[in-house]
């Protein structure tokens, strides 16, 4: 059976009930945030584990206080709009080299629909991807660029397509998703995926620096991890103990180095500056809030970031 509707007052008394200190701002957090939003989404580190499986229902630790729990919240919507500012422009990094690279190879503007100007089965295989899914993918990815270059309504591509006819990869790909991207780099030849990598170090400034070679496999696994991410943020998910990656286990401290890759040195400072002192805020602000942070790295990434670039 579904959960029955509960009025504002009725949400309050469940959490008190449930052993949950409220206080006279619950009622308005609740209105404007929703009890969804904030209670099942941030209640996990408050849970009494023990009195909740034997009252087969929620039920909290000792003092555990709603506003907590919503500085909690709010800490992990910080850290979700400061994150997603930043992917976004790792993603335009990477899609840029993507379609810049295979356009430069394969001049026909159709040649994205076609089979033979991606990777075989046995180059796939040998990039570390499943074999089993190659066809699949295949598929997968023409169908996608296909309908878009069809179907799209985006002015952009929309506009290329009623002026020329026809639509170059170059533009058809501000209609992609990121995820279409790391689906397009993981098919292209080798070649092409290694000058991938280059555009990428050349388009940030990194040559000649310590960061100033990128391989393939660290494109590939970066991508994986950076278009998850993103996904969290543009879905409103809970970021601060996101892992994603299956075996590699990437957290979100692993992942601010994947996102190194495909910013500017300056880009990446500036994010860093934001970053450490949104840590320091969340970590020193509630001590709740950091209990809850200590275990999943954050103040050792803050006082690591702010050691490394000097970051008071």
């Amino acid at each position: 059976m579904g959960k029955p509707f509960l009025t504002i007052r009725q949400q309050v008394e469940l959490l008190e009930k449930r052993g949950m200190e409220t206080d006279s701002e619950t009622p308005t957090i609740l209105r404007r945030e929703g009890y969804y939003s904030v209670v099942n989404g941030y209640k996990d580190p408050f849970i009494d584990r023990g009195a909740t499986a034997r009252a087969s229902d929620d039920r909290y630790v000792r003092d555990a206080k709603f506003s907590d729990m919503y500085a909690l919240f709010e800490f992990d919507r910080s850290l979700r709009e400061l994150t997603s500012h930043y992917l976004i422009r790792a993603e335009s990094t990477a899609k840029t080299a993507v379609a810049y690279c295979f356009s430069d190879v394969h001049r026909d503007r159709d040649a994205y629909l076609l089979q033979d100007c991606y990777c075989t089965r046995d180059e796939y295989a040998r990039a570390g991807m499943n074999a089993a899914r190659y066809a699949d993918e295949i598929s997968g990815l023409v169908s996608i660029l296909s309908k878009t270059r069809r179907n799209s309504n985006a002015e952009f591509i929309k506009h290329y397509r009623d002026e020329y006819g026809d639509m170059p990869l170059w533009v058809l790909s501000n209609g992609l998703t990121f995820g279409n991207i790391e689906r397009f780099f993981n098919l292209m030849k080798p070649d092409e995926k290694a000058s991938v990598c280059k555009m990428i170090v050349q388009s940030t400034n990194r040559v000649g620096s310590n960061l100033g070679y990128l391989s393939v496999d660290k494109v590939r696994v970066a991508l994986e991890a950076l278009v998850k991410f993103r996904n969290i943020c543009a879905h409103d998910e809970r970021l601060y103990c996101a892992v994603v990656g299956g075996r590699k286990q990437i957290n979100y401290g692993r992942m601010v180095w994947h996102l190194e890759w495909f910013l500017t040195d300056a880009e990446f400072n500036e994010y860093i500056a934001s970053l450490v002192h949104r840590l320091k805020d969340g970590i020193d602000g509630n001590e709740k809030v950091a209990a809850v942070l200590e275990p999943l790295g954050f103040t050792e990434l803050s006082n690591q970031l702010a050691r490394r670039w000097g970051v008071n």
